[in-house]
């Protein structure tokens, strides 16, 4: 009965949280990070001799694959981001080793998710490596934050 009705309060606060859409709080910070990793990305590139991307060119097609990525780049096998916050970034997820609820990833569902740069930059360094065994490149993370504002 206790679980049921956590789950009933869980998905009407999603629901709610969806209606409403993305706040403005949420789309400052999300700009402003899109922003510097598409600066970021220039001295990456320049080093790896390719054009950098801009903010506007951020594919939430790439970021979708990242999100679904199963290994990490050594090829061991590693969890998807999906592993623990679900295929659909709309749902709350589950820790993989705690099972402690998480909530939805997508700011859509969320209106804590990216109200905090530093908070978000500390969430990146933790699970790139906890995923890739390395940090994410700034194209990437950009990718990953278009994914996440692509969900409706």
């Amino acid at each position: 009965m206790k679980r049921t009705t956590l789950l009933f309060f869980s998905a009407l606060f999603a629901a709610s949280s969806y209606a409403a859409g993305i706040s403005n709080a949420q789309k400052d910070v999300i700009k402003k990070l899109m922003d510097d990793y598409a600066a970021q990305d220039k001295a990456v590139a320049e080093k790896a001799k390719r054009n950098p991307i801009k903010a506007s060119e951020f594919s939430a097609e790439t970021g979708q694959m990242l999100f679904m990525k199963s290994r990490n780049w050594e090829g061991e096998e590693a969890p998807a981001c999906a592993a623990c916050h679900t295929k659909d970034p709309k749902q709350m997820g589950t820790h993989a080793k705690s099972k402690k609820p998480i909530k939805p990833l997508a700011p859509v569902a969320n209106p804590e998710r990216f109200t905090s740069e530093d908070k978000v930059e500390k969430n990146f360094s933790k699970h790139c490596r906890e995923i890739y065994n390395r940090d994410c490149d700034p194209a990437e993370k950009g990718h990953y934050l278009a994914y996440l504002m692509s969900v409706k």
